[in-house]
């Protein structure tokens, strides 16, 4: 009888000890999964100067404080630039009246797109807000720009250009990329915005 009460008592402790066990696990796994994880930093943005649609001057000071959604394209595009305008837009809208959050699109092909050009492009997707800059300027500043600042495109051609999205935070440090085809991508890139503009002051 004793040896049958010690065997009860035994396994009754066993139990209450793995259901402990088990609830620690489980608290632990939700602690490291409400836990965001800091994003990389992936370089700085140098100083630069170009002309946006409005014919203003915009420089790297201007990215100052903000969360920024960088891409490169050009107005006369048949393919990837009207699709990244489109889902940048989509992105653009959730955030538009965050006074964080800014997009600029800078054009490959600075020969061609003026300030009224790239103007005209905006509007024909509605944008009219001077959240989102379209940018032109010197063709070589544009190129060193991409390819030695943003670290996207052709080292060789300008007009070569990348379908990734580039997010930079408030202090001009660049802590994304993400391919504008990858739906994945995407998501990351929404969840990422929405981090990067809880830590800016």
């Amino acid at each position: 009888m004793r040896d049958k009460f010690r065997f009860v008592v035994i396994l009754l402790v066993f139990l209450l000890g793995t259901l402990a066990l088990a609830r620690q696990i489980l608290v632990g796994r939700d602690q490291d999964t409400s836990e965001k994880i800091a994003l990389p930093i992936l370089g700085g943005i140098p100083k630069f100067e170009l002309v946006d649609q409005y014919s203003d001057s915009f420089s790297a000071d201007n990215l100052k404080g903000k969360v920024t959604l960088t891409d490169f394209i050009f107005t006369t595009c048949p393919s990837v630039c009207p699709m990244m305008t489109q889902k940048k837009l989509k992105v653009f809208r959730r955030h538009q009246n965050n006074s964080k959050f800014q997009s600029l699109s800078i054009t490959v092909n600075p020969a061609y797109d003026s300030p009224e050009r790239l103007k005209t492009y905006a509007e024909s997707y509605g944008i009219e807000d001077k959240k989102w800059l379209f940018l032109t300027g010197d063709e070589k500043k544009i190129h060193r720009l991409a390819w030695e600042g943003f670290k996207v495109g052709s080292k060789t051609e300008l007009v070569n250009h990348s379908p990734y999205f580039i997010l930079s935070d408030s202090q001009q440090r660049i802590r994304g990329y993400y391919n504008s085809d990858d739906q994945y991508a995407m998501k990351k890139l929404k969840k990422e915005i929405i981090q990067l503009l809880n830590e800016t002051d």
